[in-house]
């Protein structure tokens, strides 16, 4: 049986982890795409084990999941900027902080906030670079305007997000700066922002900058940042498989689109690239140096313990290794090393 094995134990360590850092500050618990692959609930439940309160989601439907699991007082918030009439009907249902990052958006549930009596707790976005939700920073008319004119909706705070923390901080502190001059803007005209925050898990473990109110984290949570892992955080997830087949091929054999140069004793482990094994999060996420490595770098992984070597390429469904130096049979265990973000096709184990 192929599955994808999580290990709750270590989840909470990273979280650990992220705390010591975060010092005084709100961890509010990403659970985009799943928790990162992690899986929404079992995660959400590891973090309230920890004691986190705040989660942040990219969808209603995860909303609606985290309720109807029992998240009835941890503070649900709805990432994503919409003006969907449906999608803001169904979060004021739920009880979620909804993300404001356009005046429509605005417009659009402060209108079915007043038509259901109600008043909806938002949080407002602010676009320093990333580019895809949020208010530019000179809109400073638009944003006055929800504190003015929006009796509907009660702002809780304002927040943002860095586009390449991991990759230069130069382009990170200004994008600080941004924020900053939006925040000390609001305070000058005399209005109340509440929550701040920008920091995310990438820039935590970088930056003496950007301290604020709270921090998101997300991938710090699953050990899989962008870039070098400074805080040595684990890297959670791994895929346990059965040695399927063992043979020796002859000299001259191509596997996986390589050419054998000697004769070889080799293992096939029925997981491939549909799996997500040996694929990569985002090339974005990489500098010059790291592409390079990581082109020539093959995926580990390990039989009874021991690593071995990745012969060719990996397969859609299949993965061929050495193991000529090892005791090696039929029914061994492999553990294949996975970013959980990009498995599928597996069922979901959680351990300790």
């Amino acid at each position: 049986m192929k599955k994808l094995v999580i290990d709750r134990s270590a989840v909470a360590a990273n979280l650990r982890t992220v705390r010591s850092r975060a010092k005084s500050l709100e961890v509010i618990g990403d659970l985009t795409a799943d928790a990162y692959g992690l899986g929404l609930v079992e995660t959400a439940k590891i973090l309230k084990g920890e004691g986190i309160m705040s989660f942040g989601v990219n969808e209603p439907s995860d909303a609606k999941k985290l309720r109807d699991a029992g998240f009835t007082a941890e503070r649900i918030l709805m990432l994503r900027s919409t003006a969907d009439s449906d999608e803001l009907t169904e979060l004021i249902d739920l009880g979620a902080v909804c993300t404001v990052g356009s005046y429509d958006a605005a417009v659009a549930l402060n209108g079915i906030a007043e038509v259901r009596k109600t008043v909806c707790e938002v949080m407002i976005k602010i676009d320093t670079g990333l580019g895809r939700y949020g208010f530019m920073p000179s809109e400073m008319d638009k944003i006055t305007s929800i504190y003015k004119y929006m009796p509907n909706l009660a702002i809780m705070g304002i927040y943002s997000t860095y586009s390449q923390p991991w990759r230069s901080k130069k382009v990170t502190r200004a994008q600080y700066e941004q924020f900053d001059g939006v925040l000390n803007t609001l305070t000058s005209l005399g209005f109340e922002h509440g929550s701040a925050f920008i920091m995310d898990s990438d820039a935590l473990f970088r930056y003496d900058f950007g301290y604020l109110d709270a921090v998101r984290v997300g991938t710090a949570i699953s050990g899989r940042t962008a870039g070098k892992n400074p805080a040595r955080l684990i890297k959670i997830g791994y895929i346990e498989a059965e040695v399927e087949e063992v043979g020796w091929f002859p000299r001259g054999h191509r596997v996986g689109g390589a050419l054998l140069r000697k004769p070889a004793r080799l293992a096939v482990i029925s997981v491939g690239s549909y799996n997500g094994f040996g694929a990569r999060r985002s090339d974005f996420e990489l500098n010059f140096i790291d592409t390079l490595k990581a082109r020539w770098t093959k995926p580990v992984v390990k039989i009874n313990g021991q690593r071995v070597r990745v012969v060719g390429r990996i397969g859609l469904d299949y993965t061929v290794v050495d193991v000529e130096d090892m005791d090696c049979k039929v029914g061994d265990t492999a553990i294949l090393d996975v970013d959980p973000i990009n498995a599928k096709g597996l069922p979901r184990v959680y351990i300790n």
